[in-house]
């Protein structure tokens, strides 16, 4: 694991092995994150967890780039970029700091200064 800081913000770049290991530990009794997908360019997270005594799913699409190590493939252990490219199931703020544990609330808040929702209720809730 390691950062970048081309933004002037540390974002934590990890392989999808130590993600896996990473949502295992952060996966409690009010939520359960796992690893949904893995593609050549993206890995999907999703989060399971009770909202208003509803059970939730929400997902976290993350970019994703090779290793370069010969034994990795293209879509065994990437590198992951834990810098969202967005977010499926999500109606309002407070689901997306679902997130948070993982992220951080930097990264989140990062992610809606870039791209604000009309929909959501209020405009600066992530803050």
């Amino acid at each position: 694991m390691y950062r970048l800081t081309a933004r002037r913000q540390n974002v934590t770049v990890m392989t999808v092995n130590t993600l896996r290991t990473e949502l295992e530990s952060l996966s409690n009794g009010a939520r359960k994150f796992t690893l949904a997908k893995v593609e050549r360019d993206r890995v999907t997270v999703g989060c399971d967890y009770l909202t208003s005594g509803k059970k939730q799913h929400s997902l976290l699409v993350l970019p994703a780039y090779p290793t370069g190590w010969r034994d990795d493939g293209p879509c065994n252990n990437l590198n992951v970029v834990l810098d969202p490219l967005g977010f499926n199931g999500i109606q309002s703020c407070e689901e997306r700091n679902v997130f948070a544990p993982l992220l951080g609330h930097d990264v989140l808040q990062h992610y809606h200064n870039l791209h604000p929702d009309a929909t959501m209720p209020y405009a600066r809730c992530c803050c």
